[in-house]
C-alpha cells in the first residue's frame, strides 16, 4: 500500500515503468517455473528412455525365456554378469546424461521371482511391489526412490535414485515374460536439469530485459512526445486565452477582461457596501499624431500610455485598452467621488508629461469620464454607457475629467446613447444581424456571390439604419469589435450554406480603423479555421479613401490578407483619389464602381464616361469589375455592352434575410456550386 501511495505521486511514465517491471518479473517467474518443470520432465524421460534402450538392446538379447523361467546356473550367471557389465558401460556413454552408472539391477520372471540381482542374496525372493503388476502387464514404470546410504559406507546425505521398471517380452509371448528393474543415480539427471534450467533462466532474463527495455524506451519516447504535445497545447491555450483577454498591441487587459473584473468588483462591493469607480480615457488629438507622423509613432505612443497610467495607480487597479486611443481604469475600491476625482487628476498629470517616441517629443492630453457604483449604475452595461457619456461631455467641453450626472444622461447627444447601446448590443446576440444582397453575373444573370449588410434591431428604438451607428462606431475602437461580430455572423452562415451544398462567396466591409490594425489578418485566419470556411470564399471590401489614407500601412495588412487566400475588393471606386500606380501596387481582386455613377450613367454623359473608364481600368489591371446600384434594365443593358462582369442592385434583388436567400440558392444555386468549392478547411 505504501508503494501504491508513492506511485500516485509520481509521473505516469514512472508508474508505467514500475508496474510493467513488476508484471515482467511475474511473467518471467511463471515462465521459469513452467519451463523448469518441463526441462526436468524431459530429462527424466530421456534417462528413462536411455534405460529402456539399454535393457532391450543390451540385456534382453543375452537372455532366453528359459533363463527367466528357470533361473541361471553358474555358467549362465557368468554370461549374464558379463552382459550386465557391457550394458552398464554403454549406459555410461549416454550422451547428454553421462555417468548413469546403474546402482542396482534386478531381473524378475513372470511369477515376480527375482532370477538375477546385483545383490545375490535377493535371488529367489518374490517381490511384492505394486509397480510390478503394471510392468508385467506391459507398461514401463519409473519413479524416484531415496536412500540415506550411498552404498560405500560413507555418509553424504540422502541420495535420490531413478527407479525404472522395463517389461521383457519375447517373440511369440502374449504377455511379458518378465521384467527388469534398474536403479539409476539421479545426480547426473539433476545436474543436466540444473544446467538446462540455468541456461533457460539466463536466456529468459536477458530476453525479458531486452523486451522490457525496448517497450519502456518506446513508451518513454511516446510519453515525451505526448508531454511535448501537451505542453504545446497548454502553451497554445494559454496564448489564446491571453490573446482573448489582452490587447495585442499594448499587452494591456482588453474589454473582455475589464468587463469580467468590473463584474467581480461590483459583486464584491455589493456585499460590503463599498464603491467601485470606472474611468474611461480618450486621448485628445491622437489622430493628428497619426496623420502627421504616421501610425508607427501612434502605436509606439499607445504602448507607453499603459505603463504611464499604471505608475500612478494602486496594485489592485486595472488599466485596459478598449481599442484605438481609448483606455479604461477600474478602481475596485474608492472612498467616494473625491478620491475618484483625485485619481483622475493624477492620471491626467501623468499623461501631460511629455512622451519621447524615437526621439520625437509628444505632448498628450486626455478626456476622462468618471462613474461610481452604486450611484451611477449597478451593472457593467449601465456603468459603461454612463462613463461613455461623461467622457464625451469632457471631450466636447475640454473639461479634462468629468463625473457623470443624471442630467447629462438626459441631455446627452443621440450618438452617445447610441454608442453605449451599441456596446450593450455587442454583449448580447439578439440585436445585431446580417442581411445579404446577391450579386449577379451580367452574362447569364446567375448568382456570383452576396454582400453582408449589418442591421441593428434596437429593443426600444426599433431598426436603426447603418448610417446612424456605423459612423459613430468608426470614431472609436468599438468598430473592431463590431467588425469581428460581422465576420463571425457571416462565416457562420457561410458554413451553413456549405453544408447545404452551396459555395457562396460573401463580402464583408472593412473600415479604415480595421485596415490599420496589424492584428486583423490573424483574426481573420483564426475565424476562418474555427468556422471551417475556405479563405477563397471570403471577400473583404475596403473603400478607396481608406486605402489611400495610409497606403503603406494598409498595404501590409492587405498583403497578409491576400496571402491567406482572401479576395480583396476596392469599394466605392471613383469617389477617392487613387491613381493607376497605387491601384497596381495593391493586392486587389475586384473593383466596385460607386452606385452614384451607375445610377447616372444612362442620363449623364460624364457618369457614362467614368463608368466606361473604370471598367476598362479594372480589366486592364486584371480585376473583376462590379457595378453597384443597378436599379433598371437600362443599367443592365448598358453595363453588359461595356463588358462589366457583375452587377448588384434592386433590379436583381434587395437585401434579404439568410433564410430567404437560402431558399433562392436552393432554386438557382451559384456559379461556384459546380466547381467543387465545398470544403471543410480554409
Amino acid at each position: 500500500m505504501t508503494l501504491l501511495r508513492r506511485l500516485r505521486n509520481t509521473s505516469l511514465l514512472a508508474r508505467f515503468g514500475v508496474i510493467s517491471l513488476l508484471l515482467t518479473i511475474a511473467v518471467g517467474m511463471v515462465l521459469a517455473s513452467v519451463l523448469s518443470t518441463a526441462v526436468a520432465e524431459r530429462a527424466r524421460e530421456q534417462a528413462e528412455w536411455t534405460a529402456i534402450v539399454t535393457v532391450r538392446l543390451g540385456l534382453q538379447p543375452q537372455l532366453t525365456p528359459g533363463d527367466l523361467a528357470n533361473g541361471f546356473d553358474g555358467t549362465r550367471l557368468a554370461a549374464v554378469d558379463a552382459a550386465v557389465d557391457a550394458a552398464r558401460n554403454n549406459l555410461q556413454g549416454g550422451g547428454e546424461l553421462d555417468d548413469l552408472d546403474p546402482v542396482e539391477l534386478n531381473i524378475f520372471n513372470r511369477d515376480r521371482t527375482i532370477v538375477y540381482s546385483d545383490e545375490n542374496d535377493k535371488i529367489g525372493s518374490v517381490s511384492e511391489s505394486d509397480e510390478l503388476d503394471d510392468v508385467l502387464s506391459g507398461e514401463v514404470v519409473s519413479g524416484f526412490s531415496h536412500s540415506d546410504d550411498d552404498g560405500t559406507g560413507s555418509e553424504d546425505g540422502e541420495r535420490v535414485f531413478l527407479e525404472v521398471y522395463v517389461p521383457v517380452q519375447y517373440a511369440g509371448s502374449a504377455s511379458p515374460d518378465g521384467a527388469m528393474e534398474l536403479y539409476l543415480p539421479y545426480a547426473p539427471v539433476a545436474a543436466a536439469v540444473a544446467t538446462d534450467v540455468r541456461t533457460l533462466t539466463i536466456t529468459l532474463v536477458v530476453g525479458l530485459a531486452i523486451f522490457y527495455g525496448v517497450v519502456f524506451r518506446l513508451i518513454a519516447s511516446a510519453s515525451r512526445r505526448l508531454q511535448r504535445q501537451t505542453e504545446a497545447l497548454r502553451s497554445s491555450a494559454e496564448r489564446d486565452r491571453h490573446q482573448s483577454t489582452h490587447d495585442s498591441l499594448t499587452g494591456l487587459p482588453n474589454w473582455v477582461l475589464l468587463r469580467d473584473r468590473l463584474a467581480q468588483s461590483l459583486s464584491a462591493a455589493s456585499r460590503t457596501s463599498g464603491e467601485v469607480s470606472l474611468l474611461l480615457i480618450d486621448l485628445d488629438r491622437f489622430k493628428e499624431i497619426n496623420d502627421t507622423l504616421g501610425h508607427t509613432y501612434g502605436d509606439k505612443l499607445l504602448c507607453q500610455v499603459g505603463p504611464r497610467l499604471q505608475s500612478v495607480l494602486r496594485d489592485g487597479d486595472t488599466v485596459a485598452r478598449l481599442g484605438g486611443d481609448e483606455f479604461a481604469v477600474l478602481l475596485p475600491s474608492v472612498q467616494g467621488e473625491e478620491e475618484a476625482r483625485a485619481i483622475a487628476e493624477r492620471l491626467s498629470e501623468a499623461l501631460h508629461r511629455a512622451f519621447d517616441v524615437d526621439g520625437v517629443v509628444l505632448d498628450v492630453e486626455a478626456s476622462i469620464g468618471i462613474v461610481l457604483s452604486p450611484w451611477h449604475g449597478t451593472d457593467t452595461e449601465e456603468l459603461l454607457r454612463n462613463a461613455d457619456i461623461a467622457m464625451y461631455v469632457a471631450k466636447e467641453h475640454k473639461a479634462g475629467a468629468v463625473v457623470f450626472t443624471p442630467e447629462e444622461h438626459v441631455a446627452a447627444p443621440s450618438r452617445l446613447t447610441v454608442l453605449g447601446d451599441l456596446r450593450r448590443a455587442l454583449d448580447g446576440d439578439d440585436e445585431l444581424f446580417l442581411n445579404y444582397q446577391p450579386k449577379y453575373t451580367l452574362h447569364g444573370e446567375r448568382i456570383e456571390g452576396v454582400e453582408a449588410l449589418l442591421r441593428w434591431q434596437h429593443p426600444l428604438l426599433g431598426l436603426i439604419p447603418p448610417d446612424e451607428f456605423i459612423p459613430v462606431a468608426e470614431g472609436t475602437g468599438i468598430i473592431l469589435r463590431l467588425t469581428e461580430r460581422v465576420l463571425g455572423l457571416a462565416l457562420d452562415q457561410m458554413r451553413r450554406w456549405l453544408d447545404a451544398g452551396h459555395a457562396v462567396p460573401v463580402a464583408v466591409n472593412l473600415s479604415t480603423r480595421c485596415l490599420l490594425d496589424a492584428g486583423l489578418p490573424d483574426l481573420v485566419q483564426r475565424m476562418l479555421t474555427e468556422h471551417r470556411v475556405p479563405a477563397t470564399l471570403l471577400r473583404l471590401e475596403v473603400t478607396e479613401s481608406a486605402v489611400m489614407g495610409d497606403a503603406a500601412r494598409c498595404m501590409e495588412v492587405l498583403q497578409r490578407l491576400h496571402d491567406l487566400g482572401v479576395k480583396l475588393s476596392i469599394d466605392d471606386f471613383g469617389t477617392g483619389y487613387s491613381s493607376m500606380a497605387s491601384l497596381r501596387r495593391q493586392p486587389l481582386d475586384e473593383l466596385k464602381i460607386d452606385r452614384s455613377f451607375v445610377l447616372g450613367m444612362c442620363t449623364t454623359q460624364q457618369d457614362a464616361v467614368l463608368v466606361r473608364t473604370a471598367i476598362d481600368l479594372g480589366h486592364n489591371l486584371g480585376l473583376t469589375v462590379v457595378a453597384e446600384g443597378v436599379e433598371g434594365i437600362e443599367h443592365v443593358e448598358a453595363l453588359r455592352e461595356l463588358g462589366c462582369d457583375i452587377a448588384q442592385g434592386y433590379h436583381f434583388a434587395r437585401p434579404m434575410m439568410a433564410d430567404k436567400l437560402s431558399e433562392l440558392l436552393d432554386r438557382v444555386g451559384t456559379i461556384h456550386d459546380a466547381q467543387g468549392a465545398v470544403t471543410s478547411r480554409p
